[in-house]
């Protein structure tokens, strides 16, 4: 059945991406791990087929304990009915081709809980699926906990719970769960009655159930902490971290920045990212900057091209390469090569950056935290000087943009608080 039949070991962090490619004699399942890529060939008709599929990414997930609870290999009566199995399959191929923004998967959260919902009911037809099912699946998820932390015997059963999950993490995989499902009803493959029932599963309440953690309250960075970090991160870093506390802005609007993005015609300086988080909207960004901003930014606006981004995690690691070489004792010797399996991006993602400031704020010797926290240090800051209306303009919060003629007052308050404080 498989082409390479060994297996990760039980309880892997890896999460598999999966795609499916259909012909007449089946369907040919690609699941790729940090580890390798095994190519499955299931006949589409053949119960077995459903219990292998389940049983590989379950293997994969490192949750194959609940396996007793998948409700049997029963094929469908109408051959164009799915399995919960064949619609993740399906759903999975359609999302990785539609969430994807700039060549990076946008909600691949689902994922995580693909793992549980096929070893539990992926041969249960797609239109059962009902809220006791979707219920059944949440409890398995929450038992389990992380995965990452979890331990399992050789047969891949769970032995230890992993660390609590997050209450929102949980309702967000059930929320994701739901949409695949919705998905279904697009394909005429389910009726809309099913995600309707679905959706009445109402999500886990604050402080009912005591095996799931509470979000904390997410703060701005202290001060003494702040500056430390700047000074043990590398110049890109540095001067990003600057730039996003004084312009209020999200860490995925920084590491974008790119000359050409930017007017300079004005004395505050109008930065229209390529990409923002309210894309989908159809909604424009606009993000002032101030002198200190402009400052900052000048010297890596002059040694770019208008279409070049501004910070490259290759230059920062070219530099530190040099700074490496430098250092060594024999001036001879083999020069630090950058490696090819994983070569730096041309600009930094997310991970990345926060990557980057986890690892100042060890060098820094101060409390963890994350670029994240520095729109809430921006935001905290401007609302203790200029009142909360002008915290919510400069964060760029969608409710103050009601009418044309708010928004151009707006705009005036946000250049004025821009020139004074970026």
């Amino acid at each position: 059945m498989s082409k390479d039949v060994s297996t990760g070991p039980s309880g892997s962090a890896a999460s598999p991406v999966f795609g499916a490619k259909a012909s007449s004699s089946g369907v040919s399942i690609p699941i790729t791990s940090k580890e390798r890529t095994r190519l499955y060939s299931l006949p589409s008709s053949s119960p077995e087929s459903y219990e292998e599929y389940r049983r590989v990414v379950a293997d994969y997930l490192g949750d194959n304990s609940q396996s007793q609870a998948s409700q049997g290999s029963a094929s469908p009566s109408d051959p164009n009915d799915w399995t919960v199995a064949e619609l993740v399959v399906k759903y999975d191929d359609f999302a990785s081709k539609h969430y994807v923004k700039n060549g990076e998967p946008t909600d691949d959260r689902y994922r995580a809980a693909i793992g549980p919902l096929v070893t539990m009911f992926g041969s249960t037809l797609a239109k059962e699926f009902g809220p006791k099912k979707l219920k059944a699946l949440r409890e398995c998820i929450i038992q389990r906990g992380n995965i990452r932390t979890a331990k399992f015997d050789d047969l891949g059963n769970l032995v230890t719970p992993g660390e609590s999950l997050g209450r929102g993490y949980v309702n967000n995989l059930m929320k994701s769960v739901v949409r695949i499902f919705k998905w279904a009803v697009t394909e005429e493959k389910v009726p809309p009655s099913v995600p309707e029932a679905l959706r009445a599963v109402g999500g886990l309440r604050k402080g009912r159930d005591p095996r799931v953690r509470e979000p904390e309250p997410i703060k701005p960075v202290p001060e003494e902490h702040f500056g430390p970090v700047v000074e043990a991160s590398s110049p890109q870093i540095a001067t990003m971290l600057q730039v996003q506390r004084l312009a209020g802005m999200r860490p995925d609007e920084v590491t974008i920045i790119r000359p050409c993005d930017i007017n300079r015609s004005g004395t505050v300086w109008a930065y229209r990212p390529n990409s923002h988080k309210l894309d989908w909207l159809d909604q424009d960004k606009e993000i002032l900057l101030g002198p200190q901003a402009q400052a900052l930014l000048l010297p890596w606006i002059d040694r770019k091209k208008p279409d070049q981004y501004l910070f490259s995690p290759r230059e920062a690691a070219e530099a530190n390469a040099r700074e490496l070489e430098k250092q060594r004792k024999q001036p001879d010797s083999k020069k630090v090569r950058l490696s090819k399996a994983r070569a730096p991006r041309e600009h930094y993602d997310d991970r990345g950056y926060r990557q980057a400031v986890i690892r100042a704020c060890r060098r820094a010797g101060v409390p963890q935290w994350s670029p994240g926290q520095l729109r809430h240090s921006a935001g905290t800051d401007i609302r203790r000087e200029y009142g909360a209306e002008a915290a919510q303009l400069v964060l760029g919060h969608r409710n103050l943009s009601t009418t044309e003629i708010y928004a151009e007052k707006n705009r005036g308050l946000y250049e004025q608080i821009i020139k004074e404080i970026g």
